[in-house]
This record gives structure tokens, C-alpha cells and sequence, in this order.
């Protein structure tokens, strides 16, 4: 699907977000940064997969892990938490 066929139809990152900083704060993994002590965390808008490897370390096309990415407002230090985990209950 391109971006054009995309056209009209809504734009739901803001609500992920929400979704994703909830699901933080529920968990309490909005502790302060590791690297800086600042407690200013972003939320990315869309999980991102990360990869899986084979046993050679071949990419595997269309497996890996989704995960929601934090990233410090202050310092930059990036945090990934594993989707299904931290939005389940």
C-alpha cells in the first residue's frame, strides 16, 4: 500500500502514544533515566520490529520482536520494551 492510497484515512499515532505512555506508567517503567537521572521520557508513535537472526546471523525476513521505543528528551539514551509485555495486563 503506498502513501497516496493512505490519503483520508485518520491518523491514529497520537492515540498510540497514549496507549503506549499509559501502559508505561502502569508498569512503572517511567523510572529515571539510566544514563542522565532526568525522568523525561518520549514515546515513539509506532512499534518498530526488531529483527531476529538465524543461527549464522542471517536477517529472517518478517520475524523479530515488536517493540514500543522510549527515548530520553534529555540525554537521547533509547529504551525498547517488548509490545506484547508491556500492554498486557
Amino acid at each position: 500500500m503506498s502513501d497516496d492510497s493512505l490519503a483520508g484515512l485518520p491518523d491514529d499515532r497520537a492515540w498510540s502514544r497514549a496507549v503506549y505512555e499509559e501502559a508505561i506508567e502502569r508498569k512503572h517503567a517511567d523510572r529515571p533515566c539510566e544514563a542522565c537521572g532526568k525522568r523525561a521520557w518520549g514515546v515513539g508513535e509506532e512499534l518498530v520490529l526488531l529483527p531476529a537472526l538465524d543461527k549464522v546471523g542471517r536477517y529472517v525476513p518478517g520475524r523479530g520482536v515488536e517493540v514500543i521505543v522510549l527515548f530520553c528528551r534529555n540525554c537521547g539514551l533509547l529504551r525498547l520494551h517488548a509490545a506484547d509485555r508491556l500492554l498486557s495486563d
